[in-house]
């Protein structure tokens, strides 16, 4: 079992005007609206302690509606479904993009050479090396976006997998209320 998740706040720690630069420079798409706030938002390192396994069970389904449960430590953990696979995903709100490793875009049957990874990002932990990707179908529950642009760190780069913007902003809305995130399609 997965005991321990760090997420990373990538790109979103850059000024509105920084990400248009890095949009129109790097070769990423940039959907939707990015707001001064989200983009000027800290950088942010969120481990999450496993402790009461009953904590995530991420589910509770009304139409096209998920329900993630807060864990004790503040954070929403769910297991997400990207291209047909498990994966655990710490939901960020305040990350720009869906982040995923070298090691679970190969499990997903994304094949990346090493000169993919021409972008470069800041993390909490600094700046790095990334490259685009599109998951096909990322499903949570009865939620289901299609053709999600992520980030592929290198492993060393990204423990955990980060669900950010690119998956959130394409859904009707999400909202926290009583220590739940709230997703709605």
């Amino acid at each position: 079992m997965w005991r321990y998740v760090v997420g990373f706040a990538l790109v979103s720690v850059l000024t509105v005007k920084g990400i248009e630069q890095y949009t129109a420079y790097q070769g990423f798409e940039h959907r939707g609206q990015t707001s001064k706030q989200d983009a000027q938002a800290p950088q942010k390192v969120a481990k999450a302690k496993i402790e009461d396994e009953d904590a995530y069970d991420p589910f509770e389904f009304s139409g096209r509606k998920a329900r993630i449960k807060m864990d004790r430590s503040g954070h929403f953990i769910t297991t997400a479904k990207m291209n047909g696979r498990k994966v655990t995903v710490l939901v960020d709100t305040g990350a720009t993009s869906v982040a995923i490793n070298k090691s679970t875009a190969k499990r997903l049957g994304i094949f990346l050479k090493a000169s993919d990874f021409k972008y470069t990002v800041n993390t909490a932990n600094g700046a790095t090396k990334a490259a685009s990707a599109y998951i096909k179908r990322i499903e949570i529950g009865r939620v289901t976006v299609k053709n999600v642009r992520a980030a592929v760190l290198s492993d060393k780069a990204l423990d955990g997998s980060l669900l950010g913007m690119t998956f959130l902003g394409q859904l009707k809305g999400f909202e926290v209320k009583n220590r739940q995130l709230i997703l709605t399609q």
